[in-house]
């Protein structure tokens, strides 16, 4: 000790870790001897460090403040606890560290979050393990802190010797306590949460309570051999000048320094990286002098010798203990050892006290602390942290109750339902919700013990290690069924709570959980088969209705984003989408499509599907929500007919189509389109139906497809554009039809009437529209095919109403141009059809070549001026062209009565207008054997036709005996067969085998009019004449 000033003095290094402490150094004044510190210095108590000074006062007197860990840990950042071993009051760790050479009393309550331990003074005198008095009071608190008078006198005596320490009116500025050495990472507010799509639509940050301002001056993160740390300290350091830093100790020369007092100022230093110590000695109250040491000469001093490497060992041992037996996050461990004792135990008063929480006077802080670093946590949005954030939660549940703080434990089980399914969704292309399968992870200990225990040995050895506790991960989200499942009970636990609040607070809060029920049951609906799915899709527009009717109520106000207008489009398409599939699907009608009982006892029956106490989030929602929402227009109306069912899904349709305009777009067309296709039917049903009616009826219907195709070009859908043409055909063409039943009544039907032929035409027109748009068959061919195929029909129509009711007035030969123009018109695209493949043509080819040649056939036999060589031969080559075309097209057994049609009606022009009937005789008498089969085929009564094919064989055997045959004497051979069939006929044509099979024709009809199946008798004739004429 010198009785001089201090020499100058050089700073130390040091391996600790700590920054920015000089913004709370002091400048250094070393006292003259003989200063009298008891007389108040001219500075004492001015110059707004007073709080600076009474906290390093206290340090050396009093022991850590309680709950400071707590108090502390609160104020930082979650990822403190991701890097921090250990966090606590410096005096305590100090306390631990000296219990190799102190048999004082320990008595601590360690807390783990995360990987952070926060260990806390806690007296005995303050709680008792599992019993009633566990309760910490401020009564109590504030009788225990008193302090004596001499406690004070010591206090009023540092303080001035801190004062004189100081340079007067040189002080520097101090930081606000509020700015820790660790540097933060605050951010200017906390996040958003993220509802939908990536939308804000509640801040549900807790503005918690803050703690009382800080108990330190500093608090600064150490590094003791790999030891984390993060340390409230208060000891005196000064600097500037000729001392950087220097760490400052008044000691009276009485009391020589001994090996605790050592320990304790070299960690002192080592904490808050200090390299040097001035030790003031005093003798009562007159300075006698300075000792300066160097941080790393401490443990080598006289009187107070000791190991830093057992020291450090110790740190280890006990941060192992601690971690290995302290392992479950929210709980209360109690570390202790009585006074004198060698054995060191750890309590774990939350098990002993689980049934109590009122026993644990740590419960409320702890929960509170569990809950802001999940908060946190939540805020920072990374995935990694969701085990860790439900951990915390539901131990912050368990230590409290709804009736203590509501919005914690509501908020609490909001972010859980957020841990188990995000509220961000996504939208597939198909308009779909989808969940991303996240596992969610919960460890859990086997056989962890209440009580566990280690000696001071143990703590000292350096290959000490304790048990480990055994444990696993479980994933309690396996899938997304899962996942579902669980948010969806804290969602209703959620809403149990808060459900009948008008707090600002618990209003945002409903909000959110109906918002977030509304895309579980929505997600639901769209992966159900069975018919449960409207339920759980209307369940879903019920939440939502809520959460509509929520947003301005309390003026609580907020805006909603683009997630949410996503979310309403898709849950108004898709109810719409399973009313109109079982209106399309389902021949019966129901004048309901689900009322409130069958809701309830659906939702709330045991054996459902649906998870328990749906029925309270449908109770509450139904009861908030206002009359005319769609929900309960479609739960509380009955519906007559199907047109107010579609009218229903046409209205949801326009509401999602004002939030998304992709969405709905196209459904709209199909609603529009259905409704047309709806008012078309009604106008078959009856038919006794007013032209006012069928008129009002054809004019909604024409005004829905408008509509449709408004919606189809909106999507630039060509498909259904193409197809709504063919539906405005078709109203056209009924309009067509109706003008003329209207007009003629029950008589006959007259001519084509003008406004008749218009709607015809513009049929027409529609039909070429739906083709142009569709461009070349090749796209989309089915559609092509039916709309050329509608197209066709329209032409054959109005020719066979110009053929079969001509106008008296009107030119035969104008007439039969315009006919045969539409029909050459129909044949050629009814020939395109058939080549494509479409098989439903076919039958339309064949008549329409039938109708030609009838036409043709007519020409040459009704006429009114003789025809000239060239145009009788032109006529007569068409129409048997035309006949035979029609012949193939009905080759098919299928088609057996109108090929025998054809094929009479053929032999008829062979027969009588042939300018060579030696040519075309033998090729009727062909065309007759070849009938047979065709003839099997036919069912049912056909006698005017086997009327007819009797006269004409007769006759056609009458004429050939008739006519000159020297052609076929001589017994030659004719071998002929037909472009209309596979068959070929050798026939013997002479005068004799002519005569032969006339007269067995005449002898097979004798019985024919007594006969009552004419067509084997005509049969029995086909083979008597083949018998006669074919030559094998």
């Amino acid at each position: 000790m010198e009785n001089s000033k201090c020499p100058k003095l050089k700073s130390g290094d040091s391996t600790t870790e700590n920054s920015n402490i000089k913004d709370l150094y002091q400048r250094f004044n070393q006292l003259s001897l003989h200063t009298n510190i008891h007389r108040a210095p001219t500075n004492w108590l001015r110059g707004g460090i007073d709080n600076y000074v009474t906290q390093s006062c206290h340090w050396d007197i009093n022991e850590a403040p309680e709950m400071s860990a707590l108090k502390m840990a609160s104020r930082y950042d979650a990822n403190v606890y991701k890097t921090t071993d250990v966090i606590s009051d410096s005096r305590n760790i100090k306390k631990l560290l000296t219990m190799e050479h102190s048999d004082s009393e320990i008595s601590m309550a360690i807390h783990r979050i995360g990987r952070s331990l926060l260990i806390d003074e806690f007296p005995v005198s303050h709680g008792s393990v599992g019993g009633g008095g566990g309760s910490r009071n401020t009564k109590s608190t504030r009788k225990k802190r008193n302090r004596t008078a001499a406690a004070n006198s010591h206090i009023n005596f540092m303080s001035k010797f801190l004062y004189h320490t100081m340079l007067e009116n040189s002080y520097l500025t101090f930081s606000s306590p509020s700015q820790d050495v660790v540097l933060r990472r605050r951010s200017s507010s906390a996040p958003d949460m993220i509802v939908g799509m990536g939308d804000p639509v509640s801040r549900l940050h807790i503005n918690l309570p803050e703690s009382s301002d800080m108990d330190y001056n500093r608090t600064v993160f150490w590094n003791f051999k790999d030891i984390g740390m993060l340390l409230g300290n208060n000891m005196p350091i000064f600097g500037g000048g000729e001392y950087p830093a220097i760490s400052l100790k008044l000691r009276d020369m009485r009391e020589p320094i001994n090996i605790l007092t050592g320990i304790d100022c070299w960690l002192d230093n080592l904490i808050c990286n200090v390299p040097e110590l001035a030790m003031c000695w005093h003798l009562d109250g007159f300075v006698q002098g300075y000792d300066l040491y160097k941080t790393e000469e401490i443990p080598d001093l006289q009187d107070c010798k000791f190991s830093p490497v057992v020291i450090k060992n110790l740190a280890s041992n006990i941060l192992k203990f601690l971690q290995t037996n302290a392992v479950k996050e929210g709980n209360t461990y109690w570390l202790y050892k009585a006074k004198g004792d060698d054995i060191v135990k750890l309590y774990d008063l939350s098990s002993l006290c689980q049934n109590n929480n009122e026993a644990n006077p740590f419960s409320g802080s702890v929960a509170m602390l569990c809950f802001k670093v999940a908060q946190k946590l939540y805020e920072q949005g990374k995935s990694k942290d969701r085990s860790t954030i439900y951990t915390l939660l539901k131990n912050c549940l368990n230590l409290i109750t709804p009736t203590i703080n509501p919005q914690m434990v509501a908020t609490c089980h909001f972010i859980i339902s957020e841990m188990f399914l995000p509220s961000s969704f996504e939208v597939s292309k198909d308009d779909r919700i989808r969940y991303a399968s996240l596992p969610l992870y919960e460890c859990r200990f086997e056989a962890t013990k209440n009580v566990c225990e280690c000696t001071k040995d143990n703590l000292l050895d350096p290959n000490w290690e304790p048990d480990d506790v055994r444990h696993c991960w479980v994933d309690l989200a396996s899938d997304v069924k899962k996942q579902k499942k669980q948010a969806m009970k804290h969602i209703v636990s959620a809403l149990e709570i808060v459900k009948n609040s008008q707090d600002p607070w618990a209003v945002k809060l409903q909000k959110v959980l109906v918002f977030k029920a509304s895309q579980i049951f929505l997600h639901d609906a769209q992966n159900t088969k069975d018919n449960t799915a409207l339920i759980r899709s209307v369940m879903s527009l019920i939440c939502l209705d809520a959460y509509n009717s929520l947003l301005y109520s309390n003026e609580v106000l907020y805006e909603h984003g683009y997630g949410y207008g996503i979310l309403r489009a898709i849950v108004h398409s898709h109810v719409s989408d399973l009313i109109l599939r079982d209106l399309v699907h389902t021949s019966s009608h129901s004048n309901s499509i689900c009322t409130r009982a069958s809701f309830i006892e659906m939702i709330s029956n045991k054996s459902s599907s649906f998870a328990p106490h749906y029925d309270v989030i449908f109770e509450w929602c139904f009861d908030i929500i206002p009359e005319l929402c769609f929900s309960k227009r479609i739960i509380q109306t009955k519906f007559d007919t199907k047109e107010d069912k579609l009218l229903l899904c046409l209205d949801l349709y326009l509401e999602a189509d004002q939030f998304n305009d992709t969405i709905a777009v196209k459904k709209l067309g199909f609603v529009y389109n259905e409704l047309g296709s709806y008012n078309l039917s009604l106008i078959n049903l009856p038919d006794n139906i007013e032209e006012d009616v069928v008129k009002k009826l054809l004019k909604q219907s024409f005004n829905h497809y408008q509509s449709a195709i408004s919606y189809f070009k909106r999507c630039s859908d060509t498909h259904n554009i193409a197809l709504i043409y063919s539906n405005l055909g078709k109203v056209m063409r009924i309009s067509g039809q109706l003008q003329a039943k209207f007009h003629y009544g029950s008589s006959d039907r007259g001519v084509l009437l003008y406004e008749e032929q218009k709607f015809y035409e513009e049929a027409i027109g529609f039909y070429n529209q739906g083709l142009d748009v569709l461009r070349k068959p090749s796209v989309q061919k089915d559609i092509w095919c039916t709309i050329s195929n509608e197209l066709s029909g329209v032409y054959v129509s109005i020719a066979t109403i110009m053929q079969d009711h001509a106008p008296a007035t009107a030119e035969r030969s104008e007439i039969a141009r315009d006919v045969m123009n539409y029909l050459h018109k129909a044949l050629r695209i009814s020939e395109g059809l058939v080549r494509e493949g479409f098989e439903i043509a076919r039958t339309r080819t064949g008549g329409i070549h039938h109708k030609l040649a009838s036409l043709y056939h007519n020409q040459l036999r009704d006429h009114d001026k003789p025809l000239s060589g060239k145009r009788y031969k032109r006529l007569y080559d068409q129409a048997a062209t035309q006949y035979t075309n029609a012949m193939s097209y009905y080759r098919d057994p299928s088609y057996e009565i109108q090929y025998i049609q054809v094929t009479m009606e053929y032999i008829g022009l062979l027969q009588y207008l042939s300018s060579a009937p030696h040519l075309s005789l033998p090729l009727c008498l062909h065309h007759l054997l070849v009938l047979p089969p065709y003839l099997q085929g036919v069912s049912g009564p056909s006698a005017k036709l086997y009327d007819i094919l009797k006269e004409q064989i007769l006759s056609l055997l009458r004429t050939m005996v008739m006519t000159n045959t020297r052609e076929f004497e001589g017994g030659k051979a004719a071998s002929l067969s037909s472009t209309t069939t596979s068959t070929t006929v050798k026939l013997n044509i002479t005068t004799e085998s002519l005569k032969t099979a006339y007269s067995v024709a005449l002898r097979g009809f004798q019985e024919y009019e007594k006969v009552p199946d004419k067509r084997d008798k005509i049969l029995e004739v086909l083979a008597g004449l083949r018998g006669a004429l074919v030559v094998d």
